[in-house]
């Protein structure tokens, strides 16, 4: 009985505090990725919303595809256009920064109807 009630009042607490670190360690990718984004505004605009119209946006993107995207460009695997610029910021990219990175910009609100003229 008494392992019973220990078990019961043990177990939500052990799990509200696997969620509060969770969210904590989310929070905290967001905020590097923010940081590191800053390397993409040249060319991608402000959260992820590309200044020059034969630049891509990255806002709104699919965020498995940023981060199959961005490792092409690291290793090499994508070629051509502007692919030397990407490769040269991915070098410098972890695979954890990468996958920051790709989850950031997915978050970001893409372009609108209400945004375009």
């Amino acid at each position: 009985m008494k392992i019973t009630l220990l078990l019961a009042l043990l177990v939500p607490t052990i799990l509200y505090a696997s969620d509060e670190a969770s969210t904590m360690a989310e929070a905290e990718s967001l905020k590097r990725a923010a940081q590191l984004s800053q390397q993409c505004l040249g060319c991608h605009g402000e959260f992820g919303i590309a200044p020059i119209t034969t630049n891509p946006n990255l806002a709104g993107q699919n965020a498995e595809y940023l981060e199959y995207a961005l490792k092409a460009y690291r290793s090499g695997e994508r070629k051509g256009g502007m692919a030397f610029i990407m490769r040269a910021n991915a070098n410098g990219l972890s695979d954890q920064d990468i996958k920051d990175l790709a989850l950031y910009f997915s978050a970001q609100a893409g372009r609108n109807s209400s945004t375009e003229h």
